[in-house]
């Protein structure tokens, strides 16, 4: 079973590509079987651990309209993008703690997931 945690992110509107792009050569991340659409991108970086990044799309519009209410900070209403981090079998857990560290540090990030709600944390993962 697949474990996902999202990192709601203000970009600055960023473009998927040059949000993907930025957010993997920062984690310095191998990128292995990519795929895009309009407005998003996805790769696996590591083993059982797959990226996506998604901006300025309806889809994306809706997961922050939705979560947003629930996050009391205001934080989540203020994203552009929503990185996705799908985790499943036996995973690279270097290859998550830098994507997620190196978010951070490119943007304004509030993690995310269905479990755990804004506590999650990469330290207890």
């Amino acid at each position: 079973m697949a474990y996902e945690i999202h990192l709601y992110c203000k970009t600055g509107g960023a473009t998927a590509a040059a949000g993907f792009e930025a957010l993997t050569e920062s984690a310095g991340v191998p990128v292995e079987n990519r795929l895009s659409g309009e407005g998003w991108v996805s790769a696996e970086v590591g083993d059982g651990c797959q990226l996506e990044f998604s901006a300025g799309t309806p889809v994306v519009a809706a997961m922050i309209a939705e979560l947003a209410p629930s996050d009391e900070s205001g934080r989540v209403a203020a994203s552009d993008a929503v990185a996705t981090l799908t985790l499943s079998g036996e995973v690279a857990w270097p290859a998550v703690s830098a994507v997620w560290r190196a978010a951070k540090s490119l943007w304004d990030v509030v993690p995310y997931d269905d479990g755990a709600g804004f506590a999650v944390d990469l330290d207890e993962l």
